[in-house]
């Protein structure tokens, strides 16, 4: 039991978290960003085996862990076209399934006009910005089905963040919060990893590394919650 409360904590999240992006970081620096993927599957593939350690598939969390795993497994020859498009569906499956846990939470809120007015503009403004960044894509990576994966994935990501604040403005919790920012995370590792390797600059490989790990971790702190909150008692997980 001691183990269990040990193992299944808040700490334990964050101390791996912390240790996964100092290694990430590192590997970035000394070895280059290109063999550092295979850092970026490791720290995957360790949270994959400590959410097992409960039981398989035991909870919808497994499924965003497993997709972020194939994510991270693909996007290690990201510039050869079908893994390109399997990170682009596993990306997308990691934030549909985000979506998907919360969104029972937050079906029944009414919008006031002013609220609607405001979230259709800030929309509209983030597609117009979709389609500036799209533009600046070179040739070399535009394969048949890119458009539309690309465009996919950033509707999502959109979606996904105006879910995440509608539903910490409504549960003002930790946990809510802990998803707020796993959602902007997820959000910023994407910009910044567009940034680096289509406009090719390299530096942003850092952020969108550090932000895509450490977005990992918010999301195990938001499902670990209401464990720690129950005694560790593993049946009491919502997700």
């Amino acid at each position: 039991m001691a183990k269990t409360r040990n193992l299944y904590s808040s700490q334990f999240i964050i101390i791996s978290t912390v240790f996964w992006v100092i290694i990430n970081l590192l590997s970035i620096y000394f070895l280059g960003e290109e063999i550092s993927r295979w850092f970026r599957v490791a720290s995957s593939l360790y949270f994959v085996i400590w959410s097992f350690s409960s039981g398989i598939f035991k909870s919808k969390m497994d499924y965003v862990l497993v997709s972020y795993l194939l994510c991270d497994i693909s996007l290690v020859y990201y510039e050869i076209q079908v893994f390109n498009f399997i990170t682009f569906l596993a990306r997308s499956l990691i934030f549909s399934l985000l979506i998907f846990i919360v969104f029972p939470k937050i079906r029944s809120v009414k919008f006031k006009f002013f609220e609607l007015m405001l979230g259709i503009a800030v929309v509209a403004i983030n597609i117009y910005l979709l389609f500036e960044l799209l533009a600046m894509v070179p040739e070399a990576f535009i394969y048949d089905y890119f458009y539309p994966v690309y465009l996919a994935l950033t509707l999502l990501t959109i979606l996904l963040v105006g879910v995440a604040f509608t539903y910490n403005n409504i549960m003002s919790n930790k946990r809510s919060f802990y998803f707020l920012l796993a959602a902007l995370f997820l959000a910023l590792s994407d910009f910044n990893f567009f940034i680096a390797i289509y406009l090719d600059v390299p530096v942003f490989y850092y952020p969108d590394r550090f932000f895509h790990i450490l977005a990992l971790g918010l999301l195990l702190l938001f499902w670990i919650k209401p464990i720690e909150d129950s005694n560790n008692n593993l049946e009491q997980r919502e997700v």
